[in-house]
This record gives structure tokens, sequence and C-alpha cells, in this order.
């Protein structure tokens, strides 16, 4: 029974870690982060100790603000801010329940002048989103270190930077650079949602994630209407149509080999309908049409990898990613391009840490055929670094010979 609390609780941190996050911070704000950080922790832990079985609070949620909330003053109260409670209080009363403050939290927090893009977006996928430093670190490819360093820059900057402002910000007030930011945090927490290294699970997608990038990304396209956000959309779309079939009796398909009958045809069409084409090419858009050839190609020949590897080298004019880059390699290698694809894979190499695993695995599926034992020594290496069993196990069913 202990065991299923501890499940109940690490679920509800994921589910809840954000939102208590972004409430405790519009009611304290950026001088508080730590503080927030520290109670909200600690309010976990207290449920570990309090919710008995088949007694666990019916609003975890508000069991846990509470608890969090109360733990902040107590820290501000032991810090002689106490004169600070009373406003806190006031602003409990004005809140509007009907608005997302994850969403505003972030809009707040992109309009800091002080942080950089990128410190902005791992504060996000940490403390609003609830990610772990190792999920940052996979998705971002910086070190764990550099994370815990960006994080506590971050909290610096924003105290500085938004120490003047008003949390209650009007539309008006949040300018294109700034929901640029926003776009690029849903994209990324969609993108770990949607490509899990979570070793707990025997999935490689967090569905919840996907949808939570989703949900928030509807209300900043019917808030703002900007056209990359329609595309944004369109891409997640694409993608949450084709879950239904990544999985089947506990073991992964690959794309190629999934039931296109399992697909989700609502979230096709709907991607279709959000697609458009920009004034500019962006890799929202981009991505989503990529998006849409994988899926609604009749055949994998010659002819489809190559209008594919065109739209990856526009893809690559306007965000030259190295992840972007391995896909083209992918590609090109696909279409039987075997040389472009190995010097674009050189490039890629000085791109990307040494023991990235799609790196790896694609330079050791472009060895396969001439250099095997190159190859399998490389998938050797990407079995040692990876925990996650449902993943070990489709690599050595379909990636290695001799194991």
């Amino acid at each position: 029974m202990k065991n299923k609390i501890s499940s109940v609780v690490e679920s509800s941190y994921r589910a809840f870690y954000g939102k208590l996050f972004s409430a405790l911070f519009s009611q304290f704000g950026a001088n508080y982060v730590s503080e927030i950080e520290d109670a909200i922790q600690n309010s976990f832990y207290k449920s570990l100790k309090s919710w008995k079985p088949n007694q666990v609070p019916t609003n975890k949620e508000n069991w846990l603000f509470i608890v969090a909330r109360n733990e902040v003053l107590n820290q501000i109260k032991k810090d002689s801010r106490q004169q600070s409670q009373s406003d806190f209080k006031s602003k409990v009363e004005t809140e509007n329940p009907k608005e997302d403050l994850r969403l505003k939290t972030i809009l707040f927090l992109s309009k800091s002048k002080k942080a950089s893009s990128k410190v902005k977006v791992i504060f996000v996928l940490k403390n609003i989103f609830g990610l772990h430093i190792k999920e940052i670190s996979e998705c971002t490819l910086l070190s764990q270190d550099a994370i815990y360093k960006s994080i506590n820059r971050a909290k610096k900057d924003f105290q500085q930077s938004t120490k003047d402002e008003n949390f209650d910000l009007t539309f008006e007030q949040i300018a294109d650079q700034e929901i640029k930011i926003v776009e690029e945090i849903l994209y990324a927490v969609f993108n770990i949602g949607f490509d899990s290294f979570n070793e707990k699970t025997n999935s490689i997608i967090n569905e919840d994630l996907c949808l939570e990038a989703l949900s928030l990304s509807k209300i900043l396209s019917d808030t703002f209407q900007r056209v990359s956000t329609k595309n944004l959309l369109a891409l997640f779309c694409f993608h949450l149509a084709r879950i239904p079939a990544k999985i089947k009796n506990d073991k992964i398909v690959s794309f190629f080999e999934q039931d296109k009958t399992n697909w989700d045809y609502d979230f096709i069409k709907l991607g279709f309908h959000y697609m458009e084409k920009p004034e500019k090419l962006n890799k929202y858009y981009l991505e989503a049409v990529i998006a849409s050839k994988h899926i609604t190609a009749s055949k994998n020949d010659i002819e489809h990898w190559n209008e594919i590897i065109k739209l990856y080298q526009l893809l690559i004019s306007v965000s030259n990613s190295p992840i972007t880059k391995l896909n083209l390699c992918y590609c090109l290698s696909k279409a039987h391009r075997i040389e472009e694809a190995k010097e674009l894979l050189e490039i890629v190499e000085n791109e990307l840490p040494d023991e990235h695993i799609y790196l790896s695995l694609v330079k050791a599926n472009m060895l396969s055929n001439k250099e095997s034992y190159e190859s399998e020594k490389i998938i050797k290496q990407v079995l040692k670094n990876i925990k996650q069993k449902i993943r070990r196990e489709y690599i050595l069913e379909n990636m290695s010979t001799s194991f």
C-alpha cells in the first residue's frame, strides 16, 4: 500500500508542480523563487507522510497548495519579511480562477530583459512543467551542471528584472519575441513528452505532457492569433495522431511498420486545419509539412525521400539545428545518397555530444552494410547508456545482429 501512495504522489508531482509553482509565483513573485521551490518539495514530502491508503485527499492540488503556501509564508516570517504577508493574502482574493496561471507565468517571465532566451526556457521547463534536470539535459543537449547553473542564474536575473513589473500583464504588453520564446518552450515540452526516456514507464510517450503542450499552445493561439503558433499546433496534431500505433504489446513499432488504421484521423484532420503557410518560412510550418508528407505518403520510395530531403534542406536554412541535420542524414541514407549523408554526419558529430543516442543509431545504421563490426560496436555502446527497457528491447531486436 505504501508503494501505491508513492505512485499517487509521483503522478501528482508532474501533474501539479507547474500549477503550484505558477500559483505561488503569482502571489509571492520572483524574489521568493527559492522559497517556493523548497515549499513545493516539502509539500510533496509531507503528502508522502500524511496521505494514508484509501484516504488520499479528493482535491490533491488544493491540499498541496495550502501546505506549500503556508510553508512559503513560514519561511518569509523566519527571514523577517513578515510585513509582506498581508499583500500576499490580498492577491489570493483577487485571483481569477479562469486564467491559466502557467501560461501567464511563462509570458511574464518571457518579458525579462535580463535573462537570456535559453535560460528562460530551462527555468520554465523545470518549474512550470516539473521536468527533471536529466530530462532537460537530454532535450537541450546541455550538461546537467550547466542546467543547474542556468537555473540559479535565472533566479537572480528574474529577481532583478521583474521586481517592478506587475504580474497582471495585459496581452498588449506582450511582444512578438516573447511569444516566440513561449512557442519554443511548448515545442520543447511536447518533444520531451513525445520521445520520453523515462526509465520508470514501459512507454516512450508521456501523453499527458504532450497534451499539456497542446492545450497551452491552443490558448496561446486563440489569444494572439499568430500563424507560427497555428503551425506549432498543426505539428503537435500530426504527431499525436500516431501515438495509438507507436506501441503494440509493450513494444515500440517503427513509423514504417505502424498500423495506419490505428492512427487518430481526427488529429490528422485538425493538423491540416491549423497548418497555414506563413509569409516567412519558419521551422514549425516546415516540420508540420514534413510530418504531413510522411503521414499521407502512399509509399516510401526514393522519390518520397528526395521530397523530404528538400524540405529538410529548407528547414536547415531557417533553423540550423544539429538535430535537423541528423534527421537529414537519415533521409539521405534512405534515398541511397550515402556519400552526402556521411559528409553531413561528420559535421553533426562535431556539434552533438559523442554519445548522443540518435547520432549513434543513425551512424550505426549507415555503417551496417559495409562496416558491420563498427556498427555493432556503436550499438553495444548505445545499449550501455540506455536504461529504458522498452528501448533496449527495440534496439536489440531491430538493430543488432550478434548479441
